[in-house]
């Protein structure tokens, strides 16, 4: 289960909760943190720090997936030791996210047929008024 952490810190600055003392690393490198969605976000705290995400630079904000690893330069991150969460209990988020997506999209669906019928009742009302 996940535990109640929400922000974590990466850099050479001993401030840091994680302090890596690798040469390209930027004082205040990463900032690893729990949206409102419980999704592990990966986002550079310096302009120019970059990090690899399963082996691709980046230097965007991301969102961290099951399977996903994580780099700074050599040093790999354990991002779900960090946060206590297992591949499960990410997929599982994942899994409720997409369900509602689809249920989302299925309410669409209903709605556009009930505009439908609202514009042909109209239409056929116009012709018999």
């Amino acid at each position: 289960m996940m535990n109640a952490k929400k922000y974590f810190s990466i850099g050479s600055e001993a401030q840091n909760d994680l302090q890596l003392s690798e040469a390209f690393c930027a004082p205040f490198h990463l900032f690893l943190y729990r949206d409102s969605y419980d999704h592990i976000m990966v986002a550079n705290r310096t302009a120019g720090a970059n990090y690899h995400l399963n082996g691709q630079i980046c230097t965007h904000t991301k969102k961290l997936h099951a399977n996903d690893t994580l780099h700074i330069g050599s040093q790999q991150i354990d991002w779900m030791a960090i946060f206590e969460i297992s591949e499960v209990e990410i997929s599982a988020i994942e899994a409720q996210e997409e369900s509602a997506l689809q249920e989302q999209k299925g309410l669409r669906i209903q709605l556009v047929l009930i505009y439908v019928a609202i514009a042909a009742l109209l239409f056929l009302m116009a012709f018999y008024i």
